[in-house]
């Protein structure tokens, strides 16, 4: 990556400085130790050697990557709690502060003024040094998260600020050098362990939204008025400036960047390859989640013109994220990735298929939006019960109610939910906030079962009323988020015959003991209520039937390079199914029992399956010879076997479709 006409510290490489870049090249695929920082000397953070993708199973190119699937954890957990918190919450004014400090006539200008002083002569390197997190109890943080039925925690590692709340050997304007003097990631990290939860970290400061959002007004001024023409702190501060000072020996440069330049091709900014070993040191923690506050496009709606876009990064970062995280973890694949911008209007990628690739690549991360339909592949919607950074003069909380309504529509249509608990200045939680966790834990404690581990039924919603579905266990879930003023409703969609439900058992209503009376026709399932919900925030009716076939995204099947398909409306069960065009790609899934059957769809133009059971060879099913052609056709019945434990895998053996619809264990 050639480096860029600015840098503040050298106008060309000098001879030392080549050296030192010689230098940190080996050490690309290791982190680099405080002790080796100070052996090789203080070195130029603007003039990186490339970062190279760590070695192992992906390549940094979307074919590679494809291959990728979402681990367990990650589909089972279905909330996290987030802490969205660093600096630019001192002020309590709101977020963006640190941006909109240096915009004329915003409140937040006005606010600094009134507070502290003229961004030209208080900036946001002084609000960093204010940020002391004495209040801050991150053991308190997690029992309220747990509390609230939480299964994930996910910390800000930096935001578009350009700060970083860990140890960072890349960006100097740290939590360790300056403000709390703490490894805020560091601490996080021990303590989400401590309760044996998995850990993420959130990236914001991505080069396009630092650059493009960030970085242009600290080299602005005021236009009129006692401090008209006179240049912000960033275009005047310098390093000496800072003796005497809390940030004293760090280069303001280091935080504010250069004056933006939208001409500047991504190959040519220091700051998108600093970035990248940023994003590489934040992995020695381990992270089993990594998320981008980014669009995954080139010239999308997060670009902004500076050429910087993930399009550039994104396939470098998800293999150098992929690779390392299973040489830390045994081999194993539990790393989940999340990023913006994949599909609908926000898609900045060239084709609507490979847009296609890249969902099966990563997570799709929503901000504020919950998909409007079952998605193929999991998702995650973030949002908050407040502001993203406390606000204390616009501090409206959301309740209880509107966090599970939320959670049940996206775990319906296969998402998760990542919510942002706010935290003041100093780390403390309002109790306001440790209420509505309190209020969210009590519901999940009673109705999780429903949310947790759970698949999306093969509608999400029912077209009577505010009725949501999930699946598990072969069980049905129906969630009433408002309670029916009829003594009884019928839901069409669990009617006789259906694709996927057989005959209706039992149903019970989650925290009643009551008996519920019902009967399944060929219009729907009539369901006679009780006469009060028992709770204000939504009922669950667990629904037992008898067509309990483990389905294609069921729990435990697994997948090397199939494609999911859902939505169809073709009567296949659960109306998805998963299909292969590849030779070689294979489906596996662990079960104990005596028997398992495949029902698949078949059709003249199909290709052939491998049946493979214990490594042993069982079958060769040819699915375009198929006596019957359609949906829902078992082409596979196993030999009586051992009880016990047993695993079944099925290989396409040619280079046409083949599909896997269910899996039907006895």
């Amino acid at each position: 990556m050639a480096k860029s006409k600015y840098n503040n510290r050298n106008k060309l490489l000098t001879a030392p400085n080549l050296m030192m870049s010689i230098v940190l090249f080996l050490f690309t695929y290791t982190v680099l130790s405080q002790e080796k920082i100070e052996a090789i000397g203080k070195y130029d953070i603007w003039n990186l050697p490339d970062l190279q993708v760590y070695p192992g199973t992906y390549k940094p190119n979307w074919e590679s990557l494809k291959k990728y699937e979402v681990p367990d954890w990650f589909r089972e957990a279905k909330l996290g709690i987030w802490s969205h918190w660093n600096p630019q919450s001192v002020p309590e004014a709101g977020g963006w502060y640190a941006r909109w400090m240096y915009i004329e006539g915003d409140r937040r200008h006005k606010h600094c003024i009134e507070n502290y002083g003229h961004p030209s002569e208080f900036g946001y390197k002084d609000i960093c040094a204010m940020w002391t997190c004495d209040q801050w109890d991150p053991d308190a943080f997690l029992k309220m998260a747990i509390d609230a039925g939480g299964k994930y925690f996910v910390a800000l590692a930096n935001h578009h600020d350009n700060y970083d709340s860990w140890n960072s050997t890349y960006q100097p304007w740290n939590s360790m050098n300056l403000g709390p003097k703490k490894d805020i990631i560091a601490i996080w990290k021990t303590t989400t362990k401590k309760y044996g939860l998995p850990f993420g970290v959130s990236v914001h400061a991505s080069p396009a939204r630092t650059w493009g959002q960030f970085m242009p007004h600290y080299f602005g001024s005021d236009k009129e008025g006692k401090y008209k023409d006179v240049s912000y702190d960033a275009a005047t501060v310098t390093i000496e400036d800072g003796k005497g000072t809390a940030w004293e020996g760090l280069d303001p440069k280091d935080l504010y960047g250069f004056p933006h330049d939208k001409e500047l091709d991504a190959n040519q900014s220091p700051f998108a390859n600093q970035f990248m070993w940023r994003v590489d040191d934040l992995l020695k923690y381990n992270p089993e989640l990594l998320y981008f506050d980014e669009s995954v496009g080139v010239n999308g709606w997060v670009d902004l013109g500076v050429k910087m876009g993930f399009g550039h990064l994104a396939p470098q970062i998800a293999a150098n994220y992929y690779n390392k995280s299973m040489a830390m973890n045994h081999g194993k694949q539990i790393a989940v990735l999340n990023m913006k911008g994949v599909g609908g209007k926000a898609n900045s990628l060239y084709t609507i298929e490979e847009a296609e690739v890249v969902a099966n690549a990563l997570v799709k991360d929503s901000e504020k939006k919950i998909e409007g339909q079952i998605e193929a592949y999991p998702f995650q919607t973030d949002d908050a019960i407040g502001p993203w950074f406390i606000n204390k003069q616009r501090l409206n909380y959301k309740d209880a109610k509107w966090v599970i309504h939320t959670l049940i529509n996206n775990v319906s249509k296969n998402g998760n939910l990542l919510l942002a608990i706010p935290q003041r200045a100093q780390g403390n939680v309002d109790p306001k906030a440790v209420e509505i966790c309190k209020n969210i834990g009590e519901w999940m404690r009673v109705n999780g079962e429903g949310i947790y581990g759970s698949r999306p039924f093969e509608v999400f919603k029912s077209k009577v009323g505010n009725y949501y579905f999930t699946r598990k266990g072969g069980s049905v879930y129906v969630f009433c988020l408002e309670w029916p003023k009829s003594k009884s409703i019928t839901i069409p969609e669990l009617k006789k015959g259906g694709a996927t439900i057989g005959n209706i058992l039992e149903i019970k209503l989650l925290g009643s003991n009551g008996k519920i009376n019902f009967e399944q026709n060929d219009e729907g399932l009539n369901v006679q209520f009780p006469k009060n919900a028992p709770n204000k925030i939504a009922a669950v009716f667990r629904i037992k039937q008898d067509k309990t076939w483990i389905n294609d995204d069921d729990p435990g099947v697994r997948y090397f390079g199939w494609v999911h398909k859902v939505n169809r409306g073709q009567k296949e069960f659960n109306n998805d199914v998963h299909e292969s065009n590849e030779k070689g790609e294979r489906c596996s899934y662990s079960f104990e029992g005596t028997e398992v059957d495949i029902i698949t769809n078949t059709s003249p133009n199909m290709g052939k399956l491998v049946v493979l059971i214990d490594e042993q060879l069982y079958d060769i099913i040819d699915l375009g010879k198929q006596e019957h052609c359609g949906v829902q056709q078992r082409v596979f019945s196993s030999k009586k076997l051992p009880f016990g434990k047993h695993k079944i895998e099925v290989i396409n053996t040619t280079n046409k479709l083949v599909v896997i619809d269910a899996l039907i264990i006895k």
